[in-house]
């Protein structure tokens, strides 16, 4: 035999391997899809089972919870607590939420028989707030009153923080910061330039007066039944309330924070009439 025989003899006996192994390869993967197809028709969801019309014929275990899973988190729906309109007072009422029960819908799919359509199994989310709960917050538990007087930028500023804190909810051990809820003291937000005390005398600065409505608000509490975190007073003493009754706040500074102890919400209720800063706290018709 030649070089060239040789040759053309080596290549067709590689083209008869590789035929055969071709073959074996043909042969195993149709062995492996018909054990794949006998693993499903014993351990798999029935034929013509429908969940959230996707067929499920023939899946399995893990592949069902996957599919749940991964629809779960595209159809979870928040709870959002019922609360209060800041501007009418109006109370607006609860959503509840909701999510996937991954556990039962498994359970459903795989207790199916065959040709049925099944819809999500879906676990309710309950929100922390129910109208119920905020249309018994009507009894007045402390009050105060103070006189606005000074110039009209002054009594901007006592607004627009008055607005701020009306109709606050506080949820029960929940803590209250003037700060956190009237925000930063800037031109942009609407606060003027106005006088304030700063180290005992008096200059002006942007949202001066605002402390008028943060010690309105520390005496409408009755600090006896209110655990105060926080309060600053001033540096010389003020006309609006007696002598260290009061409540400086400064922005980054000083804050004024107090804790709800009682065991259901309170709602802070602010309005303005004529020259009078009134400030009811109400509580729970429950409470004593």
């Amino acid at each position: 035999m030649d070089k060239k025989e040789g040759t053309l003899h080596h290549l067709q006996k590689g083209i008869i391997i590789l035929s055969i192994i071709i073959l074996v390869v043909i042969l195993l993967l149709g062995l492996v899809a018909e054990v794949d197809r006998f693993i499903r028709v014993i351990w798999g969801v029935e034929k013509g089972v429908i969940w959230q019309k996707q067929e499920l014929s023939g899946y399995l275990k893990k592949e069902v919870e996957s599919l749940i899973y991964y629809y779960s988190k595209d159809h979870i729906v928040y709870p959002v607590a019922a609360t209060i309109d800041p501007k009418s007072g109006k109370i607006l009422s609860e959503v509840n939420g909701e999510i996937i029960d991954i556990t039962a819908n498994l359970k459903s799919i795989f207790n199916a028989e065959e040709n049925t359509e099944l819809k999500a199994i879906k676990y309710r989310i309950n929100p922390h707030l129910y109208r119920e709960d905020l249309e018994k917050i009507t009894k007045v538990i402390g009050t105060y009153k103070t006189i606005i007087t000074g110039r009209k930028e002054r009594r901007e500023n006592i607004r627009i923080a008055a607005e701020f804190i009306n109709n606050q909810i506080i949820l029960a051990g929940d803590i209250f910061s003037f700060n956190e809820v009237v925000g930063p003291r800037t031109k942009k937000r609407g606060f003027k330039e106005a006088p304030e005390i700063i180290n005992g005398e008096l200059s002006l600065g942007i949202g001066g007066g605002i402390c008028q409505v943060s010690s309105t608000l520390f005496n409408a509490l009755k600090a006896d039944r209110f655990q105060i975190i926080e309060r600053h007073t001033h540096s010389r003493d003020i006309s609006y309330v007696p002598d260290g009754k009061d409540a400086t706040v400064a922005w980054e500074y000083l804050d004024f924070k107090f804790k709800n102890n009682f065991a259901k919400p309170i709602i802070i209720k602010v309005e303005i009439v004529g020259n009078q800063l009134i400030i009811k706290i109400l509580g729970s018709s429950e409470l004593n």
